[in-house]
């Protein structure tokens, strides 16, 4: 049985690629499953999704993927707030959507397993019109194991998006065409990041009652991670008008000393409305990656 987990965020399409790919499994006569695992968070938040594929038999297992052996993950964001290799077995896969060279990347992310990249945002971009890499990625996903034939991804694609079904494939064919692969090196690259295995406290660390000591407690919550951009100001341009500040809608844009403002980004979320209502155009939304 093949197990599969992915990472992206809100948004981005990480549960529809885990549905597409159950589908065209199950299109070639295979067993599968999908399903997500996330939060009561919004649009931009870390997202988990999984998959089971099985030759024979029916899938009894509904747990979380902890040891998967394909790891997708659609957000280079994601890269540095979780550990994406936790868990990937020996001699699996590792597919990441990166605008990095390989050889940038095999230093950070190579291990035991079969690496591969592709600019699936770029691509996504020049076939969608925007920076939604669902499809992209699962064209990198086949050329990088095989799981099933390219091909096998048709009908279910036309079924999911109707009409916009012919420019998600044309995304999905040009990420198999351009994903670059490289071999398993020996060990894993040496970094830190925070696991997806949930750790829950035992019976002894519970205290009697089971209280919240901290209730409600929004101000030790890392928004900030949920982004992929972020504002940045052109202080030569701004009026000091605080438009920005009046409709953020979590109240992350600051005032400054000297009459400007500032984005708090420790809770920015990236919703680019700052720069949308800035009338001198002082504030430009910059991928999280630069």
């Amino acid at each position: 049985m093949i197990e599969i987990r992915w990472h992206g965020r809100g948004g981005q399409g990480a549960v529809t690629s885990a549905e597409l790919t159950a589908l065209a499994a199950i299109h070639e006569g295979k067993f599968a499953q999908a399903f997500p695992s996330f939060g009561p968070e919004r649009r931009g938040a870390p997202v988990l999704a999984f998959n089971r594929i099985n030759q024979t038999g029916h899938i009894r297992v509904r747990a979380a993927v902890n040891e998967p052996d394909i790891v997708i993950v659609l957000d280079p964001g994601l890269l540095y707030i979780t550990d994406v290799t936790s868990g990937l077995k020996r001699e699996g896969t590792l597919v990441i959507n990166t605008p990095k060279a390989i050889n940038d990347i095999k230093p950070e992310f190579g291990g035991p397993w079969r690496l591969a990249v592709v600019n699936a945002t770029a691509i996504a971009r020049e076939a969608l019109g925007v920076p939604i890499v669902n499809t992209t990625m699962l064209g990198a996903l086949v050329r990088a194991t095989d799981i099933f034939a390219l091909e096998s991804l048709t009908e279910p694609v036309k079924e999911r998006f109707g009409a916009r079904a012919g420019s998600n494939l044309d995304a999905c064919r040009k990420a198999y065409e351009e994903v670059i692969i490289a071999e398993p090196v020996a060990a894993a690259a040496k970094r830190t990041g925070i696991t997806q295995t949930e750790v829950l406290p035992g019976w002894k660390e519970i205290l009697p009652g089971c209280p919240v000591i901290e209730p409600g407690n929004a101000s030790q919550y890392r928004t900030g991670d949920w982004r992929s951009q972020h504002p940045v100001y052109d202080y030569s341009k701004c009026n000091k008008c605080g438009l920005c500040y009046i409709f953020c809608p979590e109240g992350c844009v600051e005032p400054k000393d000297d009459g400007y403002f500032t984005a708090n980004l420790y809770y920015c979320k990236g919703c680019g409305i700052c720069s949308a209502e800035c009338p001198k155009d002082a504030i430009t939304m910059v991928e999280e990656t630069q």
